[in-house]
């Protein structure tokens, strides 16, 4: 049904849950839920695991026609890491759940919280009123799932928001992976005017769409829902947040699609696989800047020089 979600339970304890949620994500879930408390894109507590405690997630996914060949797949998925060798994990069917359903269990726990200097993102939900220069945006994630609180996420936007206070600041910019919109918005509050939020996903494109409109920022933000190597132009700053091995993939659309003295923000990615994406990106002539890290995420940025 267009309106359900198949849920998927997996068993792993608290020290494994940031890889097992990067796992699932691969695996094609939307969202991910540890012992009833909501999740960003990826995963970020809202208190700490214990590392030995087993935890159950329940991970969102499109409903498909064989649900024992998607835990196959993800049984498949989770025996391929060393780190779940042992039978360290338990994967099972759960229920279909309504999308409005799953949409409100965010609310829980997302509250209003800062970026650099002078964002500040809150939930549709909440008041807030803005000190001195500070710049409010609205989220209401929706299904798109990223409200921000994630450490990729956050460390996407406070690169944006020190390129934007710099003395050249990027004009125009691609967020490959839109979700909510958030890195879009983000980078529109703080100046920036010319915006491409673009996802494959059409019910991103829609979330981003309404929190767009909701944030007035129509004139600034185009939402396109082609892949970026379907897309034209250059840009001064792209961003992406989004699994390792699709940087890597992109790689070459990502060096056409920027312009000399451009920058190339890259996240979603676990510092396991930082390696990997440098090396996927050493034969291209681009600088990269010292990494960045937060709950075990990594967030990369390269300069093309002019």
């Amino acid at each position: 049904m267009e309106n359900e979600w198949i849920v998927i339970e997996v068993e792993v304890v608290g020290q494994l849950v940031d890889i097992a949620v990067a796992i699932l994500s691969e695996c094609g879930s939307t969202g991910t839920v540890v012992e009833e408390r909501a999740l960003d894109t990826f995963v970020v507590p809202d208190e700490e695991l214990e590392a030995t405690t087993p935890y159950t997630l329940q991970a969102y996914f499109d409903t498909v026609p064989d649900v024992e060949k998607l835990i196959a797949e993800i049984e498949a998925a989770f025996n391929a890491m060393p780190l779940f060798s042992g039978n360290a994990f338990h994967v099972k069917a759960s229920d279909s759940i309504h999308n409005e359903d799953w949409a409100q269990g965010w609310k829980q726990n997302f509250s209003s919280f800062h970026v650099g200097s002078r964002l500040v993102i809150r939930p549709s939900w909440e008041d807030y009123t803005p000190h001195d220069d500070e710049v409010v945006i609205e989220i209401d994630p929706g299904m798109a799932f990223g409200t921000g609180t994630h450490g990729t996420t956050k460390l996407c936007l406070e690169l944006i928001a020190e390129l934007l206070d710099s003395d050249n600041p990027p004009a125009k910019m691609i967020d490959v992976g839109t979700g909510s919109g958030i890195l879009a918005l983000g980078a529109a509050a703080l100046g920036c005017q010319d915006i491409t939020a673009t996802d494959i996903d059409l019910v991103a494109c829609r979330v981003a769409h309404d929190n767009i409109a909701l944030n007035s920022y129509g004139q600034q933000i185009t939402v396109s829902d082609q892949p970026l190597e379907e897309i034209d132009g250059q840009f001064n700053l792209i961003v992406a947040n989004i699994m390792a091995e699709e940087n890597v993939r992109l790689r070459r659309e990502f060096f056409k699609h920027l312009v000399p003295g451009g920058w190339l923000i890259l996240s979603g990615i676990l510092e396991e696989k930082e390696q990997f994406v440098v090396t996927g990106f050493a034969d291209l002539p681009l600088r990269l800047s010292p990494s960045r890290y937060q709950d075990e995420w990594v967030c990369l940025a390269f300069y093309r020089e002019k």
